[in-house]
């Protein structure tokens, strides 16, 4: 087989696995998603689950980062239009309690384990989530500084559940 066979094979099982992922993450939260669930619902063995992902982070972080590439683009447009201060603050904070409520697993997910700063020893999805993190607080610093930023979020979503998010990304 092909090298790029073989890629096409590995992204259509990968993809696969994350819509079930998805499925259950949305039924059943986090804690009740494990990978001898997903294995089953999938229909694939428990071994072949582990071929693609190493862990059940692993694949929610993915499901995270494609869930943040959508809000930090909604959160790009929201900057870019013309309206004033108040207003566009307004638009972030209802994007940002529809993203909340609509996937709150996936958003208590990033506001445990993600940084708003740099990760250099962690895996590659863990790197990549975070970088979103930190992109969208820098997009977000258009409309107050990074500290106002962090005071405000603390105050709306609560610093002990997000705390870990402004601290420094290093393990």
């Amino acid at each position: 087989m092909s090298e790029e066979k073989k890629a096409a094979v590995a992204r259509y099982h990968r993809k696969a696995l994350m819509e079930v992922a998805d499925r259950l993450l949305t039924e059943l939260g986090y804690d009740g998603m494990n990978m001898n669930l997903l294995a089953k619902e999938a229909k694939y063995s428990k071994a072949t689950v582990y071929v693609y992902f190493s862990s059940k982070d692993e694949i929610v972080r993915r499901l995270c980062i494609d869930r943040l590439d959508l809000f930090r683009r909604e959160i790009g447009v929201i900057l870019k239009n013309d309206a004033g201060l108040d207003e566009k603050l307004a638009a972030v904070r209802y994007a940002l309690d529809e993203f909340a409520q609509e996937d709150g697993v996936y958003f208590d997910f990033i506001c445990a384990s993600a940084f708003c700063s740099p990760v250099s020893d962690g895996t590659d999805s863990e790197k990549q989530l975070s970088a979103l993190v930190l992109g969208i607080l820098n997009d977000l610093t258009a409309l107050m500084p990074e500290a106002e930023l962090k005071k405000a979020w603390y105050a709306y979503y609560g610093e002990y559940k997000t705390a870990k998010m402004f601290t420094d990304g290093e393990k």
